[in-house]
């Protein structure tokens, strides 16, 4: 087994502790929620992890990129992370994660983490549920170790509450998350499975549901 892929399977065992089933109760866009979400949960594994919240700059060609997050694991960076609910960015930001990894000013990261918040529904004539597969092939083809986590939504059937009346009031509040998948890449090897899924009665003690 190559240093990669003992990555591969040391963020695998780690995404798999984060407590995914409590982004249910959050309700929005969710974007900034889910940068914090990553962000607690990535210090609360190891007193030796810390976080750098809005990654520092790297520039090129096309200007100078950002980056949401940069998890650091002891004294250096470990996983670059990018989330993203717009289809229309996807491509933009798997090339900026690639940029970080091949940037030579970073000791590190060896990993990049691509978080996707869609719904159900089509947008921009894509069905937004499936469009992850095309990042997907876009990750194979350039090789680069990389884990996404596709976060997919449904509307809600709200009541006359003052909960629900409040979530009609914004496109974005009537969507509940019903399931959460991860696939993680390697040039040798890929590795899926879900965080959450509510059609599943029995979560795992960490949080997440065995492999379908």
């Amino acid at each position: 087994m190559d240093v990669l892929e003992v990555y591969a399977s040391k963020i695998e065992n780690t995404i798999r502790r984060f407590k995914w089933d409590k982004l249910q109760r959050l309700y929005g866009s969710i974007h900034n929620s889910i940068i914090g979400f990553i962000s607690t949960e990535w210090i609360t594994l190891s007193e030796k992890n810390s976080v750098l919240d809005g990654a520092p700059n790297i520039e090129d060609d096309d200007g100078k990129k950002y980056a949401d997050l940069l998890l650091c694991e002891e004294d250096k960076p470990f996983i670059v992370v990018e989330v993203e609910s717009s289809v229309s960015k996807y491509r933009e930001k798997i090339d900026t994660i690639f940029r970080y990894l091949n940037n030579k000013e970073f000791e590190g990261p060896v990993f990049g983490m691509m978080v996707m918040s869609n719904v159900n529904e089509t947008q921009h004539g894509m069905n937004c549920r499936h469009h992850w597969d095309q990042i997907k092939a876009i990750v194979t083809q350039e090789g680069k170790p990389i884990v996404l986590v596709s976060i997919e939504k449904d509307k809600a059937k709200l009541d006359k509450s003052p909960l629900s009346r409040l979530r009609k009031r914004n496109k974005y509040y009537p969507w509940n998350i019903v399931n959460i998948e991860y696939w993680i890449h390697t040039p040798n090897q890929t590795k899926e499975g879900k965080l959450l899924d509510i059609s599943k009665k029995e979560y795992t003690s960490t949080g997440g549901i065995g492999n379908e």
